[in-house]
């Protein structure tokens, strides 16, 4: 492995319990859509967006430290530094959205059935 790999892979090392997290999350919002439908699918949705935005960062952050090793001109990583921040922030807002939606939205029917949620325990 390149002293170049390992350099970023130590930048990744506080960055990466969010990923799993991340990845956890949408497993169980996903397990978890036959009951909760709509919900869980916005919560998943969501978090897949966190994942696209932790992976645009670390993509970045690769570049970044490969273009410093090469020599890289810096007028083009500020450049590129503006347009990654900007797409991996817009990303991870449109997922927090989704997440939101989920979490403060009204709940509808589960997956396949008629009546509400709501509906179903009120008359338990």
């Amino acid at each position: 492995m390149g002293e170049t790999m390992l350099t970023f892979l130590g930048t990744q090392i506080f960055r990466a319990p969010f990923l799993i997290a991340y990845i956890v999350a949408i497993a169980l919002a996903f397990s978890r859509y036959p009951t909760q439908g709509k919900p869980a699918l916005l919560a998943g949705c969501g978090f897949f967006l966190f994942v696209m935005g932790w992976l645009i960062n670390a993509v970045y952050m690769y570049w970044q430290i490969s273009s410093f090793r090469g020599g890289g001109a810096a007028q083009g990583l500020v450049w590129i530094a503006s347009l990654t921040g900007l797409v991996s922030h817009l990303v991870e807002l449109v997922g927090l959205v989704l997440v939101m939606l989920a979490l403060f939205g009204t709940r509808n029917s589960p997956v396949g059935g008629a009546q509400s949620i709501d509906a179903q325990n009120a008359r338990a």
